[in-house]
């Protein structure tokens, strides 16, 4: 494997186990969701560049919004919020620049209020909002102390495709500050995957990046784009504004990229559920499979970056490895046991909780591995945070973006 040095940063995956995965086995049917729902129909139209194939999958544009909010393991108090979306036809502009600077936060409840965006965003905190990066230093406070990161959780959104358009599986979604613009991929959109973006407080996604190859996106520190290439076997840095392939970081091979996550310092590691799990250190050779977990499918870093978190999507645990200084993975055990199936994609917050997809709902955790509830999703693919404050949860799932607005900022992983 040829050496590469690139400073980068960030994650994202593949259900690897749901149906309608692109290449992956359906074994798995999700429970469905239990939050009610009010349906509200966008008059934005299909933007440029979308196109037009049809599908079993839903095809009408619009926000569809639950009025359920936690549903929880651990004892916190379920709420219900109505939310009035607007939806803006377009995208607005994004600005330009990789300047980070930290959010502060209290950790208090973030509730919505009638008349909040579609697309959430997050409470406002104190100080400056971050622009850019995707490490814990470009997002957290250092010494910042949260509450309940559930506690006034918002209503779920839904945001589903233009009406000229589909979403067959959506997967690997990641928040790029300096553009305030989420990117997702479709795995397995007809003929090939690809990549949406949406600009908040726009509701209309648009079609970035035509076959992409793409599943698990992730960030580096100049807030370009990290794409696992499942169709051509490999991993790229994409140009986050002209949609083009720069460099090539991992060289085609036997295994088949599905969630990704490097570290500050330029450690990459990626999983593919057939092979294993893998290690690319910023100038050495590309490990052997690490076959310790059964079939990895989501993976993702603990903010102080000395854990790596991996997914079992075949038996529902989620592993925890010690990182060396120089980024080599130690010995690890099972950190936790998910309540539903189909462990996916997984995000952390600037507490230190982790939040894991899985066929029923985002699974909260803290550092220590108890469960704090559940985030009301349904069926969920990843996760990542975003908005101008870090504290919206952006879910990805078959057919449906969502997004909910929850108490504690977190990384764009």
């Amino acid at each position: 494997m040829s050496r590469y040095r690139y400073p980068l940063l960030a994650h994202l995956t593949c259900a690897a186990a749901l149906p309608a995965c692109s290449g992956d086995d359906a074994s798995t049917t999700p429970a469905p969701s239990t939050a009610s729902s009010t349906t509200m129909t966008s008059g934005a139209a299909a933007t440029a560049g979308t196109n037009t194939s049809t599908s079993t999958a839903s095809t009408n544009a619009g926000v569809t919004q639950n009025a359920a909010a936690a549903s929880t393991t651990a004892g916190n108090s379920s709420t219900t919020t109505s939310v009035n979306a607007t939806s803006t036809a377009g995208s607005a502009g994004g600005t330009t620049g990789t300047t980070s600077s930290a959010a502060t936060s209290t950790g208090g409840g973030a509730s919505s209020t009638d008349g909040s965006s579609a697309t959430g965003g997050g409470s406002g905190g104190t100080g400056n909002t971050p622009t850019g990066g995707a490490s814990a230093a470009a997002v957290c406070v250092p010494g910042a102390s949260y509450g309940d990161p559930l506690a006034g959780m918002g209503s779920v959104q839904e945001i589903a495709a233009p009406q000229s358009s589909y979403f067959a599986f959506l997967e690997g979604p990641v928040w790029v500050g300096s553009l305030g613009t989420l990117f997702f991929s479709d795995n397995a959109s007809s003929p090939t995957e690809r990549i949406w973006k949406l600009v908040p407080p726009s509701t209309t996604p648009e079609v970035f990046m035509e076959a992409s190859g793409s599943n698990g996106l992730a960030i580096d520190n100049d807030d370009q784009l990290i794409v696992a290439d499942q169709r051509d076997r490999q991993i790229t840095r994409v140009d986050n504004a002209g949609a083009t392939v720069i460099d090539t970081l991992v060289g085609p091979g036997s295994y088949k990229p599905n969630d990704l996550i490097v570290r500050s310092d330029g450690n990459l590691y990626f999983t593919d559920p057939d092979t294993g799990f893998y290690h690319l250190p910023p100038s050495g050779e590309l490990s052997a499979a690490n076959k310790s977990v059964s079939r990895p499918n989501g993976t993702v870093l603990s903010p102080d970056e000395n854990t790596l978190y991996v997914g079992d999507v075949g038996n529902r645990q989620i592993h925890a490895f010690p990182i060396g200084e120089d980024g080599s993975v130690g010995g690890g055990d099972v950190f936790v046991t998910a309540q539903n199936q189909t462990v996916d994609g997984m995000a952390v917050d600037c507490a230190g909780n982790l939040y894991a997809g899985t066929a029923n709902g985002v699974e909260v955790f803290s550092p220590s591995g108890e469960p704090l509830g559940i985030v009301p999703t349904g069926e969920s693919s990843n996760a990542t945070f975003g908005g101008s404050d870090r504290k919206t949860l952006y879910v990805t799932s078959r057919a449906l973006l969502k997004a909910v607005t929850l108490a504690v900022p977190g990384l764009p992983d």
